[in-house]
């Protein structure tokens, strides 16, 4: 049978480390939730050690500055891992090559211009237009507070002509900021599957 727990300290104690989801779990987007900054805190005055992991599509340092700037005090954590990490190492890896598209907003630009640790020596990727491109990355549509998945059809439409594949740097569907629900980059990516292309 399934136990139910009130809190994380009954069951903390067994553990070294906590993994623990951000969006949803740890803030709305807009503010932490105090009981899971409480929780976190006392788990890492207890010895432990807390990993955030997020789907957002940027590297860590720029969800670390969002968790300054909404008030996540630094208290309640060690370590930001994200979506964004794993997409961008991909993408200098050279999964998509060395020519890509970026569909996504302007907020996300820092997935083009900040290397990843160990990747310095990794060959350039260059920003172009879809008909130059190789492939394609993809941490958003341009505009979340109005675009859906539908507004790309054209360009997948195109993009699936070509063959292009497509990098998906946050695999969530939609995401909810405050009261809002917005789409992420998974939304485009089932779309674009769905069309008959490809996207990892």
């Amino acid at each position: 049978m399934t136990r139910i727990i009130a809190a994380l300290a009954e069951i903390s104690a067994g553990y070294d480390t906590l993994f623990c989801d951000l969006w949803g779990c740890l803030h709305d987007g807009h503010a932490p939730y105090p009981a899971a900054v409480a929780a976190l805190a006392a788990f890492r005055a207890g010895g432990g050690r807390v990993v955030l992991l997020t789907n957002a599509p940027r590297p860590n340092r720029y969800i670390i500055q969002q968790l300054d700037r909404i008030g996540v005090p630094r208290s309640a954590w060690d370590l930001v891992v994200s979506s964004g990490d794993a997409a961008q190492i991909a993408m200098y890896a050279g999964a998509v090559g060395r020519r890509v598209h970026h569909i996504g907003p302007q907020k996300d630009d820092g997935f083009f211009t900040d290397r990843p640790e160990g990747m310095a020596d990794a060959p350039a990727v260059e920003r172009v237009a879809l008909d130059e491109a190789e492939g394609i990355v993809c941490t958003g549509p341009f505009d979340e507070m109005t675009e859906t998945p539908g507004d790309y059809r054209a360009t997948f439409l195109y993009a699936k002509a070509r063959g292009l594949v497509l990098l998906c740097a946050n695999p969530d569907l939609v995401v909810d900021l405050g009261d809002r629900r917005i789409w992420c980059a998974g939304g485009l990516a089932a779309l674009y599957d769905e069309m008959g292309g490809t996207s990892l």
